[in-house]
């Protein structure tokens, strides 16, 4: 048998197994999906650190939907942290301090989020500290959605339901759709304990973790899923919720969305990497599934490209271009395997979907993702592995 036809029967196998495991784990909880523990009858005091640099356009937002939550204003301390910004980002803070917020500022952290965050972490006095990014946007009932999920005590942190805005923009649609993929998947990885990331829109952690774990690592590239994979080798747990909505600001630009993607896929290697010595049973399905499912990922992906490249370049010249009279000549296992995958990631894509009934996404912009999304990825893991080797540094 050929070595091609080989890899493509493990790389279909390997994405029928990931299916399998997250269908089984999402019928066994359905019930349980937009279900989380009653709210609790008290107001711990929480504490809101917002990292911002050169954020003049969306802070003023940010902040308005933060007092406008549906939790007790006194419980509430605000801490804007301006990171060296060359724009009004700190006159804005500052014209909120009559409402309680707090601003400082501090000359620039180097480019890592990480920096201001630190700072920030040490004026927090709340029982809970969420860190939240300036161009993100709270629904009045974030906080106490996401409190709910800290009824079990060994829960060290909660992410929310990040999603984006709708809107006619091609660019922003693709990122809603592919928001509620990653919100679905994350909710079923709840239930498995293997959240991987805290993200930075907005997430809500215990205060005394920083103790135990220490502050965000102000030398990686996406500091929000090295904290968590930190929560995690410790074994505590981290919870998804899908009712605690936050709305973010995404890249309207496909320059700007491609530098940031580029920059999630680098530092997330690293950081797999790094914590590759959790593959072990003792960190449960976080440590025997989710890592090396991300390790297999990479693979199967440069296993797909590669075997895509190969059947073009063997693929006889009649193939090539009498593709319409030759079509049938054509068919053969591999195009089945290709078939049968596409209607997996189509069939993923929709459940995706349809999990949040509130969220309508046209049909264009649905065909649009399944048929371009692909080729995005293909940009994303060249780049990364291409800026990886050079060792080209990066900033956020």
């Amino acid at each position: 048998m050929e070595i091609s036809l080989v890899l493509t029967y493990l790389t279909t196998f390997f994405s029928l197994f990931v299916l399998y495991v997250f269908l089984v784990t999402f019928f066994k909880y359905w019930k349980s999906y937009y279900s989380d523990p009653p709210a609790s009858k008290s107001y711990p005091y929480i504490s809101i650190v917002i990292p911002a640099y050169n954020e003049g356009l969306y802070l003023r937002e940010c902040l308005e939907s933060i007092l406008a939550v549906d939790y007790p204003k006194e419980k509430l301390e605000i801490i804007v942290v301006d990171d060296g910004s060359t724009d009004n980002t700190y006159e804005i803070a500052k014209s909120f301090s009559t409402l309680g917020v707090i601003a400082l500022t501090k000359p620039n952290g180097g480019g890592k989020k990480a920096s201001p965050l630190n700072f920030g972490l040490k004026f927090a006095k709340g029982e809970f500290i969420a860190t939240m990014d300036a161009d993100s946007y709270l629904t009045k009932n974030t906080i106490t959605e996401m409190l709910k999920l800290f009824s079990d005590p060994d829960v060290m942190a909660v992410s929310p339901a990040v999603k984006i805005r709708p809107s006619n923009c091609f660019i922003k649609e693709i990122q809603r759709i592919e928001y509620l993929m990653i919100l679905f998947s994350r909710r079923i990885l709840s239930f498995m304990d293997s959240v991987p990331v805290t993200p930075g829109p907005f997430s809500m952690f215990r205060t005394k973790v920083f103790s135990i774990v220490g502050n965000f690592d102000e030398k990686n590239l996406v500091e929000d899923q090295e904290i968590a994979l930190r929560i995690q080798s410790h074994n505590f747990k981290i919870k998804s919720s899908v009712t605690a909505e936050v709305y973010t600001e995404p890249p309207s630009k496909m320059g700007d969305l491609v530098t940031q993607r580029v920059r999630w896929q680098r530092g997330g290697m690293r950081n797999y990497w790094r914590y590759s010595s959790m593959i072990k049973p003792s960190y449960g399905d976080f440590g025997m599934y989710f890592i090396p499912l991300n390790f297999l990922s990479i693979i199967a992906f440069f296993t797909i490209l590669s075997l895509t490249l190969y059947s073009f370049v063997s693929t006889p010249y009649y193939l090539k271009y009498i593709w319409l009279d030759s079509l049938g000549l054509g068919v053969g296992t591999f195009t089945f395997i290709w078939a049968f995958l596409f209607i997996v990631g189509t069939f993923f894509t929709y459940l995706s979907i349809k999990s949040f009934d509130d969220e309508k996404v046209k049909l264009r912009y649905i065909l649009s993702f399944l048929f371009v999304y692909w080729y995005l990825m293909v940009c994303y893991n060249l780049l990364w592995l291409f800026k990886e080797l050079k060792r080209e540094p990066t900033s956020w």
